[in-house]
């Protein structure tokens, strides 16, 4: 079941709008939550099924954007993203092991791959998330909170982009070749 990107987006793009706004990063995490939740019920009623990832982000910009701001201190909602990463890549790395492989789960049906190069994206995309939580933490502990808030807006997305532009046609010129050996 796949949502529409820009309705996942949601909390994200209201935490910018409003930070941009305000330049208040508590009032910013209290809209993110707000929409967080939103977007969990427009989910539902949409949809008719909650995605595990959409939980999982809303649960936790609850407890640390609620963590920001029943203790002012920004440090916690810097942390969300890196936990979040950390929990997808890890999930991708010991689904993979246990048998499910996220990422050929969501592509498959558009490419036809032997199961040891999907296993090969699949770990690709776990260190790749787990990597970017690094990232995060570097950048928001060591430049300022408005270059933090850009990054976590548009450098964390820009990077992800790029990275499923380079598995998605990697995964064709592979298909390729594969389909050419068959």
């Amino acid at each position: 079941m796949q949502n529409n990107l820009l309705f996942e987006m949601l909390p994200l793009v209201a935490f910018f709008i409003v930070y941009y706004i305000t330049k208040n990063l508590y009032t910013a995490t209290a809209v993110c939550i707000v929409a967080s939740w939103i977007q969990l019920i427009l989910c539902k009623i949409k949809y008719k099924h909650i995605s595990k990832n959409t939980w999982i982000s809303t649960v936790l910009i609850t407890i640390f954007g609620g963590l920001t701001i029943g203790f002012h201190n920004k440090t916690f909602v810097m942390l969300k993203p890196t936990v979040l990463l950390w929990i997808i890549g890890v999930s991708l790395i010991i689904g993979q092991f246990m048998g499910k492989n996220g990422i050929k789960l969501m592509l498959h049906k558009e490419i036809n791959l032997p199961d040891k190069i999907w296993n090969k994206f699949n770990f690709a995309w776990g260190l790749f998330f787990i990597t970017m939580g690094f990232i995060n933490l570097f950048v928001a502990f060591n430049f300022s909170e408005y270059v933090w808030v850009k990054y976590k807006v548009f450098g964390s997305m820009g990077l992800t982009l790029v990275f499923m532009i380079i598995t998605v046609l990697l995964a064709f010129i592979l298909q390729k070749r594969y389909n050419k050996q068959l």
